[in-house]
């Protein structure tokens, strides 16, 4: 019977030393890697809520990718509009010189000449481009086609959108008819072949009145446009700002649920050595005294 005992006593003290020390090695563990969870088991509920804040997280870093690729679009459409108005000023203030009785024929070519070269300018401008669709197009690789006699409108209405929040889809797109004033029956493109053969025409009335008008209209198209594009540049702005935020309180509350507390993983490791350090003595006076047994 004594045999016996002892060997149950053996075993006993041996299982709790295999448990001292995995509890000290998970203790330890903790301590390296500076995580509490490593493993779902560890704490179930506490790693299902880290999961479920990871999933929001991702999904807050696919809006801000989205918001930040708005904003670029945002910012190349409000650079394009703002090259058309300086463009517009000139074209402008050639008008207004064209009508001017006293310009000779000369002039009045040269004039001509570099409204021409405004008015290429604008069709490049109007078919600028991001990522390979046109900024003004919705969904064509280009705004407008200058292969005719006149500048032909060739965007569709197509919404090119991006979602920048869970509730929130923002329409990036411009159009070209109502940026270039295609919707209104007379384009800028329009008004400028008119203003061209005015200018070498000498035709004084219509550059001073209908032509500066006209001109007058397209700009405030542009300028509507580009207020626009202030708005939505706002809302992404502000919508990023918030995302950020809240995907910094998502990290703050992942890192509470799995990170080890150093300071309390230290106690927990000398509470775990201690145990290992006192079952191993235990299991060398089993020892003995089994040694004894045999005597």
């Amino acid at each position: 019977m004594t045999r016996i005992s002892t060997e149950q006593m053996w075993r006993s003290s041996l299982g709790d030393v295999t448990a001292a020390q995995v509890r000290r090695h998970d203790a330890q563990g903790r301590i390296s890697s500076g995580r509490r969870i490593e493993r779902v088991s560890d704490d179930p509920a506490a790693a299902e809520r880290a999961l479920r804040l990871k999933a929001e997280s991702t999904a807050i870093d696919q809006y801000r990718r989205a918001g930040e690729d708005a904003v670029r679009i945002i910012n190349a459409q409000d650079a394009a509009l703002q090259s058309v108005l300086d463009r517009l000023t000139r074209a402008e203030e050639l008008v207004i010189a064209g009508g001017n009785s006293t310009l000779e024929g000369p002039a009045r070519e040269a004039a001509a000449s570099q409204l021409e070269v405004i008015r290429s300018e604008l069709v490049v401008l109007a078919n600028s481009s991001h990522g390979g669709r046109a900024l003004f197009g919705g969904f064509q690789d280009h705004s407008v086609d200058d292969t005719g006699p006149a500048v032909t409108l060739v965007a569709d209405g197509g919404e090119v959108l991006r979602r920048i929040d869970g509730d929130r889809v923002i329409d990036v797109n411009l159009h070209a008819g109502d940026v270039f004033g295609f919707g209104a029956g007379r384009s800028l493109f329009d008004v400028l072949d008119d203003a061209i053969a005015d200018v070498r025409a000498g035709d004084v009335d219509a550059l001073s009145t209908t032509r500066t008008a006209e001109l007058s209209s397209v700009r405030d198209a542009v300028n509507d446009g580009l207020g626009t594009v202030g708005a939505r540049s706002v809302t992404v702005e502000q919508t990023l700002g918030d995302l950020s935020e809240r995907r910094d309180r998502l990290t703050g509350s992942i890192a509470e649920i799995v990170n080890v507390d150093i300071a309390e993983a230290t106690v927990a490791f000398g509470e775990a050595n201690l145990a290992y350090e006192a079952a191993l003595a235990v299991t060398a006076q089993v020892n003995r005294i089994s040694l004894l047994d045999y005597l």
